[in-house]
């Protein structure tokens, strides 16, 4: 059997075995990829789609998930601040293969099943950075312009922790999101590019 009718098999025998709440799970990361994520060149928003995911499936769908704020690792010693989506325990990651800056894209994963798309990079992922993490940041805290840019990204966690505590919250940093990316994409109009 050649590779490509595997690989149709394969996703086929994955969407079989999605329940109601999955299928409308998968069914929404598709449109989001096809009618905003793909066609807005959104990049480097792991934060803003997770949030938006589980808004959307809340609101809409009455289905609940989380985002879960930790950590991406390439297996070197730096570890990346990250979000993802879980329903029903199984992770959906629509961002990790679309990064801000091209270095290290991973596969865009749906319900735990992973679709390689343009991806150079298997990432694990961390609640918490571990202890060898934590000293190879503090060596490079040594050097000024890395010092700023950790600072910035322990902010940036810090910040998504806060959206995460309550539904205004989420709403709050949905509408700041839209702004700061200067794409104007609220969730209504997300909702309008996207459908039902």
């Amino acid at each position: 059997m050649g590779q490509a009718k595997q690989k149709i098999n394969k996703l086929k025998h994955f969407l079989s075995s999605l329940d109601a709440e999955e299928r409308t799970v998968f069914d929404l990361s598709q449109r989001l990829l096809q009618r905003f994520i793909n066609p807005v060149k959104l990049r480097g928003a792991c934060y803003r789609n997770s949030i938006l995911m589980k808004v959307i499936l809340e609101k809409e769908y009455s289905i609940n998930s989380d985002v879960v704020l930790g950590y991406v690792n390439d297996g070197d010693d730096i570890y990346i601040s990250h979000a993802w989506l879980e329903t029903n325990g199984k992770k959906t990651d629509l961002m990790i293969e679309r990064p801000l800056h091209d270095v290290g894209r991973g596969p865009t994963i749906i319900l735990d099943h992973i679709f390689k798309g343009n991806s150079d990079v298997i990432y694990t992922y961390h609640l918490e950075k571990p202890p060898e993490a934590l000293e190879a940041e503090e060596q490079m805290r040594q050097v000024p312009e890395i010092r700023t840019l950790l600072e910035q990204k322990e902010t940036e966690h810090a910040r998504i922790a806060k959206a995460l505590s309550s539904a205004e919250e989420m709403d709050a940093f949905l509408d700041e999101a839209a702004v700061m990316g200067r794409d104007g994409f609220t969730y209504q109009r997300v909702l309008q590019t996207i459908g039902k």
